[in-house]
């Protein structure tokens, strides 16, 4: 079964040559690469090329590149699977390594499930995070996990599901053990979905810089639809390289994941009195988590703590906008190109 992949790209040139050599090495390869280029400095745009020209002259795979004029993850991605042609599209960020035969396991799926419109493997990193919390004997690693999983801040872990909580986290199966569940995500980090469900659905115009929870907003909208069935197993793996590189600075990043979660929840998720609970908790949540983040990187100073606690109200100045989808402002507040 065809299959093509679509990589945006923001700066971090020398990932993105790791994450194309591990495509060329996979039993199973992709039709066709589709990168599309979200870099705002000509410089940048200049060195993917370049970079892009070198692997077209070794690869057996045909790349075809893109340009956006937005830095947004959302945008570029809606680009390239308007541009794909085979029945299904696979996702992948610029800085995850596959596994050798991540698609061979992952594509069988479609052939022995008609049903089935989307699938994910598992990171490697969360698995082996996983299994370290499990055996440390160290407090503050335990403490992390368990604020996380109280405020729903972050990975939640559940046993046996894989669902969306209001609060906008997303529930893995307990790594520890190898699994396969139904789900209401499929990250766009190394998902793969049918093409033709993108005839009716596409990732959030709105959030058009860089990249927060557009995988959430765009499966979990599929899930409520009943629109198919969606798997998400640990057969096949990958690794989320860690990298700051390629992304926002922490203090526009905060807010924009504020504005961004707002608009999910207010789109996706019933405004009864359990659900504002769950995700005003969450929020609380991320107040604390972004205190934490000043103080790890150093950079805590008085006008940042102050921006932090703004996030914390700065949707609901902007609570109309949210809901009628227009995000601009935050752009505008943040000149961010």
């Amino acid at each position: 079964m065809e299959f093509s992949v679509v990589i945006p790209v923001f700066e971090r040139i020398k990932l993105l040559e790791r994450c194309l050599k591990a495509l060329e090495q996979q039993f199973l390869k992709p039709k066709k690469i589709f990168i599309v280029d979200n870099n705002v400095k000509k410089k940048e745009s200049a060195l993917l090329l370049n970079s892009i020209n070198k692997f077209k002259t070794k690869s057996v795979i045909d790349i075809e590149i893109y340009k956006s004029f937005k830095n947004s993850g959302a945008i570029a991605r809606n680009i390239g699977v308007q541009n794909v042609k085979s029945p299904l599209v696979a996702f992948l960020d610029s800085d995850v390594i596959l596994d050798e035969d991540y698609y061979s396991i992952l594509i069988k799926y479609f052939l022995e499930n008609k049903n089935l419109i989307a699938i994910q493997g598992v990171d490697k990193s969360f698995i082996e995070t996983q299994k370290k919390l499990a055996i440390t004997t160290k407090i503050l690693p335990k403490l992390v996990n368990y604020f996380e999983q109280f405020f729903e801040t972050s990975t939640l872990i559940n046993k046996k599901l894989a669902y969306v909580s209001p609060s906008l986290a997303v529930a893995h199966p307990d790594a520890k053990e190898d699994f396969e569940v139904d789900s209401q995500w499929i990250s766009t980090c190394a998902g793969i979905f049918r093409t033709s469900i993108f005839n009716n659905y596409s990732f959030p115009d709105q959030f058009i810089t860089y990249s927060n929870n557009e995988y959430v907003f765009l499966s979990y909208s599929l899930f409520k639809n009943n629109e198919g069935r969606m798997i998400y197993t640990s057969k096949a793996k990958y690794r989320d390289v860690q990298t700051r590189s390629g992304r926002l600075n922490l203090i526009p990043l905060i807010f924009q994941i504020e504005v961004y979660d707002y608009y999910i929840f207010l789109q996706l998720f019933d405004k009864s009195l359990i659900n504002l609970l769950i995700f005003l908790k969450s929020r609380i949540g991320h107040l604390f988590y972004n205190v934490g983040s000043l103080l790890s990187r150093r950079i805590f100073t008085i006008n940042n703590f102050i921006f932090v606690l703004i996030s914390f109200v700065y949707p609901l100045f902007h609570i109309g906008s949210i809901m009628k989808g227009n995000l601009y402002f935050y752009e505008k507040d943040f000149y961010l190109k």
